[in-house]
């Protein structure tokens, strides 16, 4: 399948989130809305989530990506904005997303 990405926001999770941050480091989050371009899919807009963090001058990248959700990019702008605000990880996204009510 073939897909479109754009970048819906970034953040930064540093030691004021969490206690296993020390004080130098930091991870960025980006959320990007994900749009099927093939197929005739009732749900055609995902979600992609991209954890950054720098580890001895090398970048250690992680990602999820989340297709097919909804059809109401409306919906998935909410979606991703929960995560954003939130500064889920891609760990963390399936349980979230099976949480909210907001693509109900």
């Amino acid at each position: 399948m073939e897909y479109k990405k754009r970048l819906f926001g970034k953040t930064i999770i540093d030691s004021s989130d969490s206690d296993e941050i020390k004080d130098n480091e930091k991870i960025e989050l980006e959320y990007y809305e994900t749009r099927n371009l093939v197929g005739k899919s009732t749900r055609k807009y995902g979600i992609e989530v991209i954890k950054k963090k720098e580890m001895d001058e090398k970048f250690n990248i992680e990602s999820k990506i989340v297709n097919n959700i909804s059809n109401e990019v409306t919906k998935i702008d909410r979606l991703l904005e929960i995560l954003m605000l939130n500064k889920v990880t891609p760990i963390s996204v399936d349980d979230i997303i099976s949480d909210t009510s907001v693509l109900d």
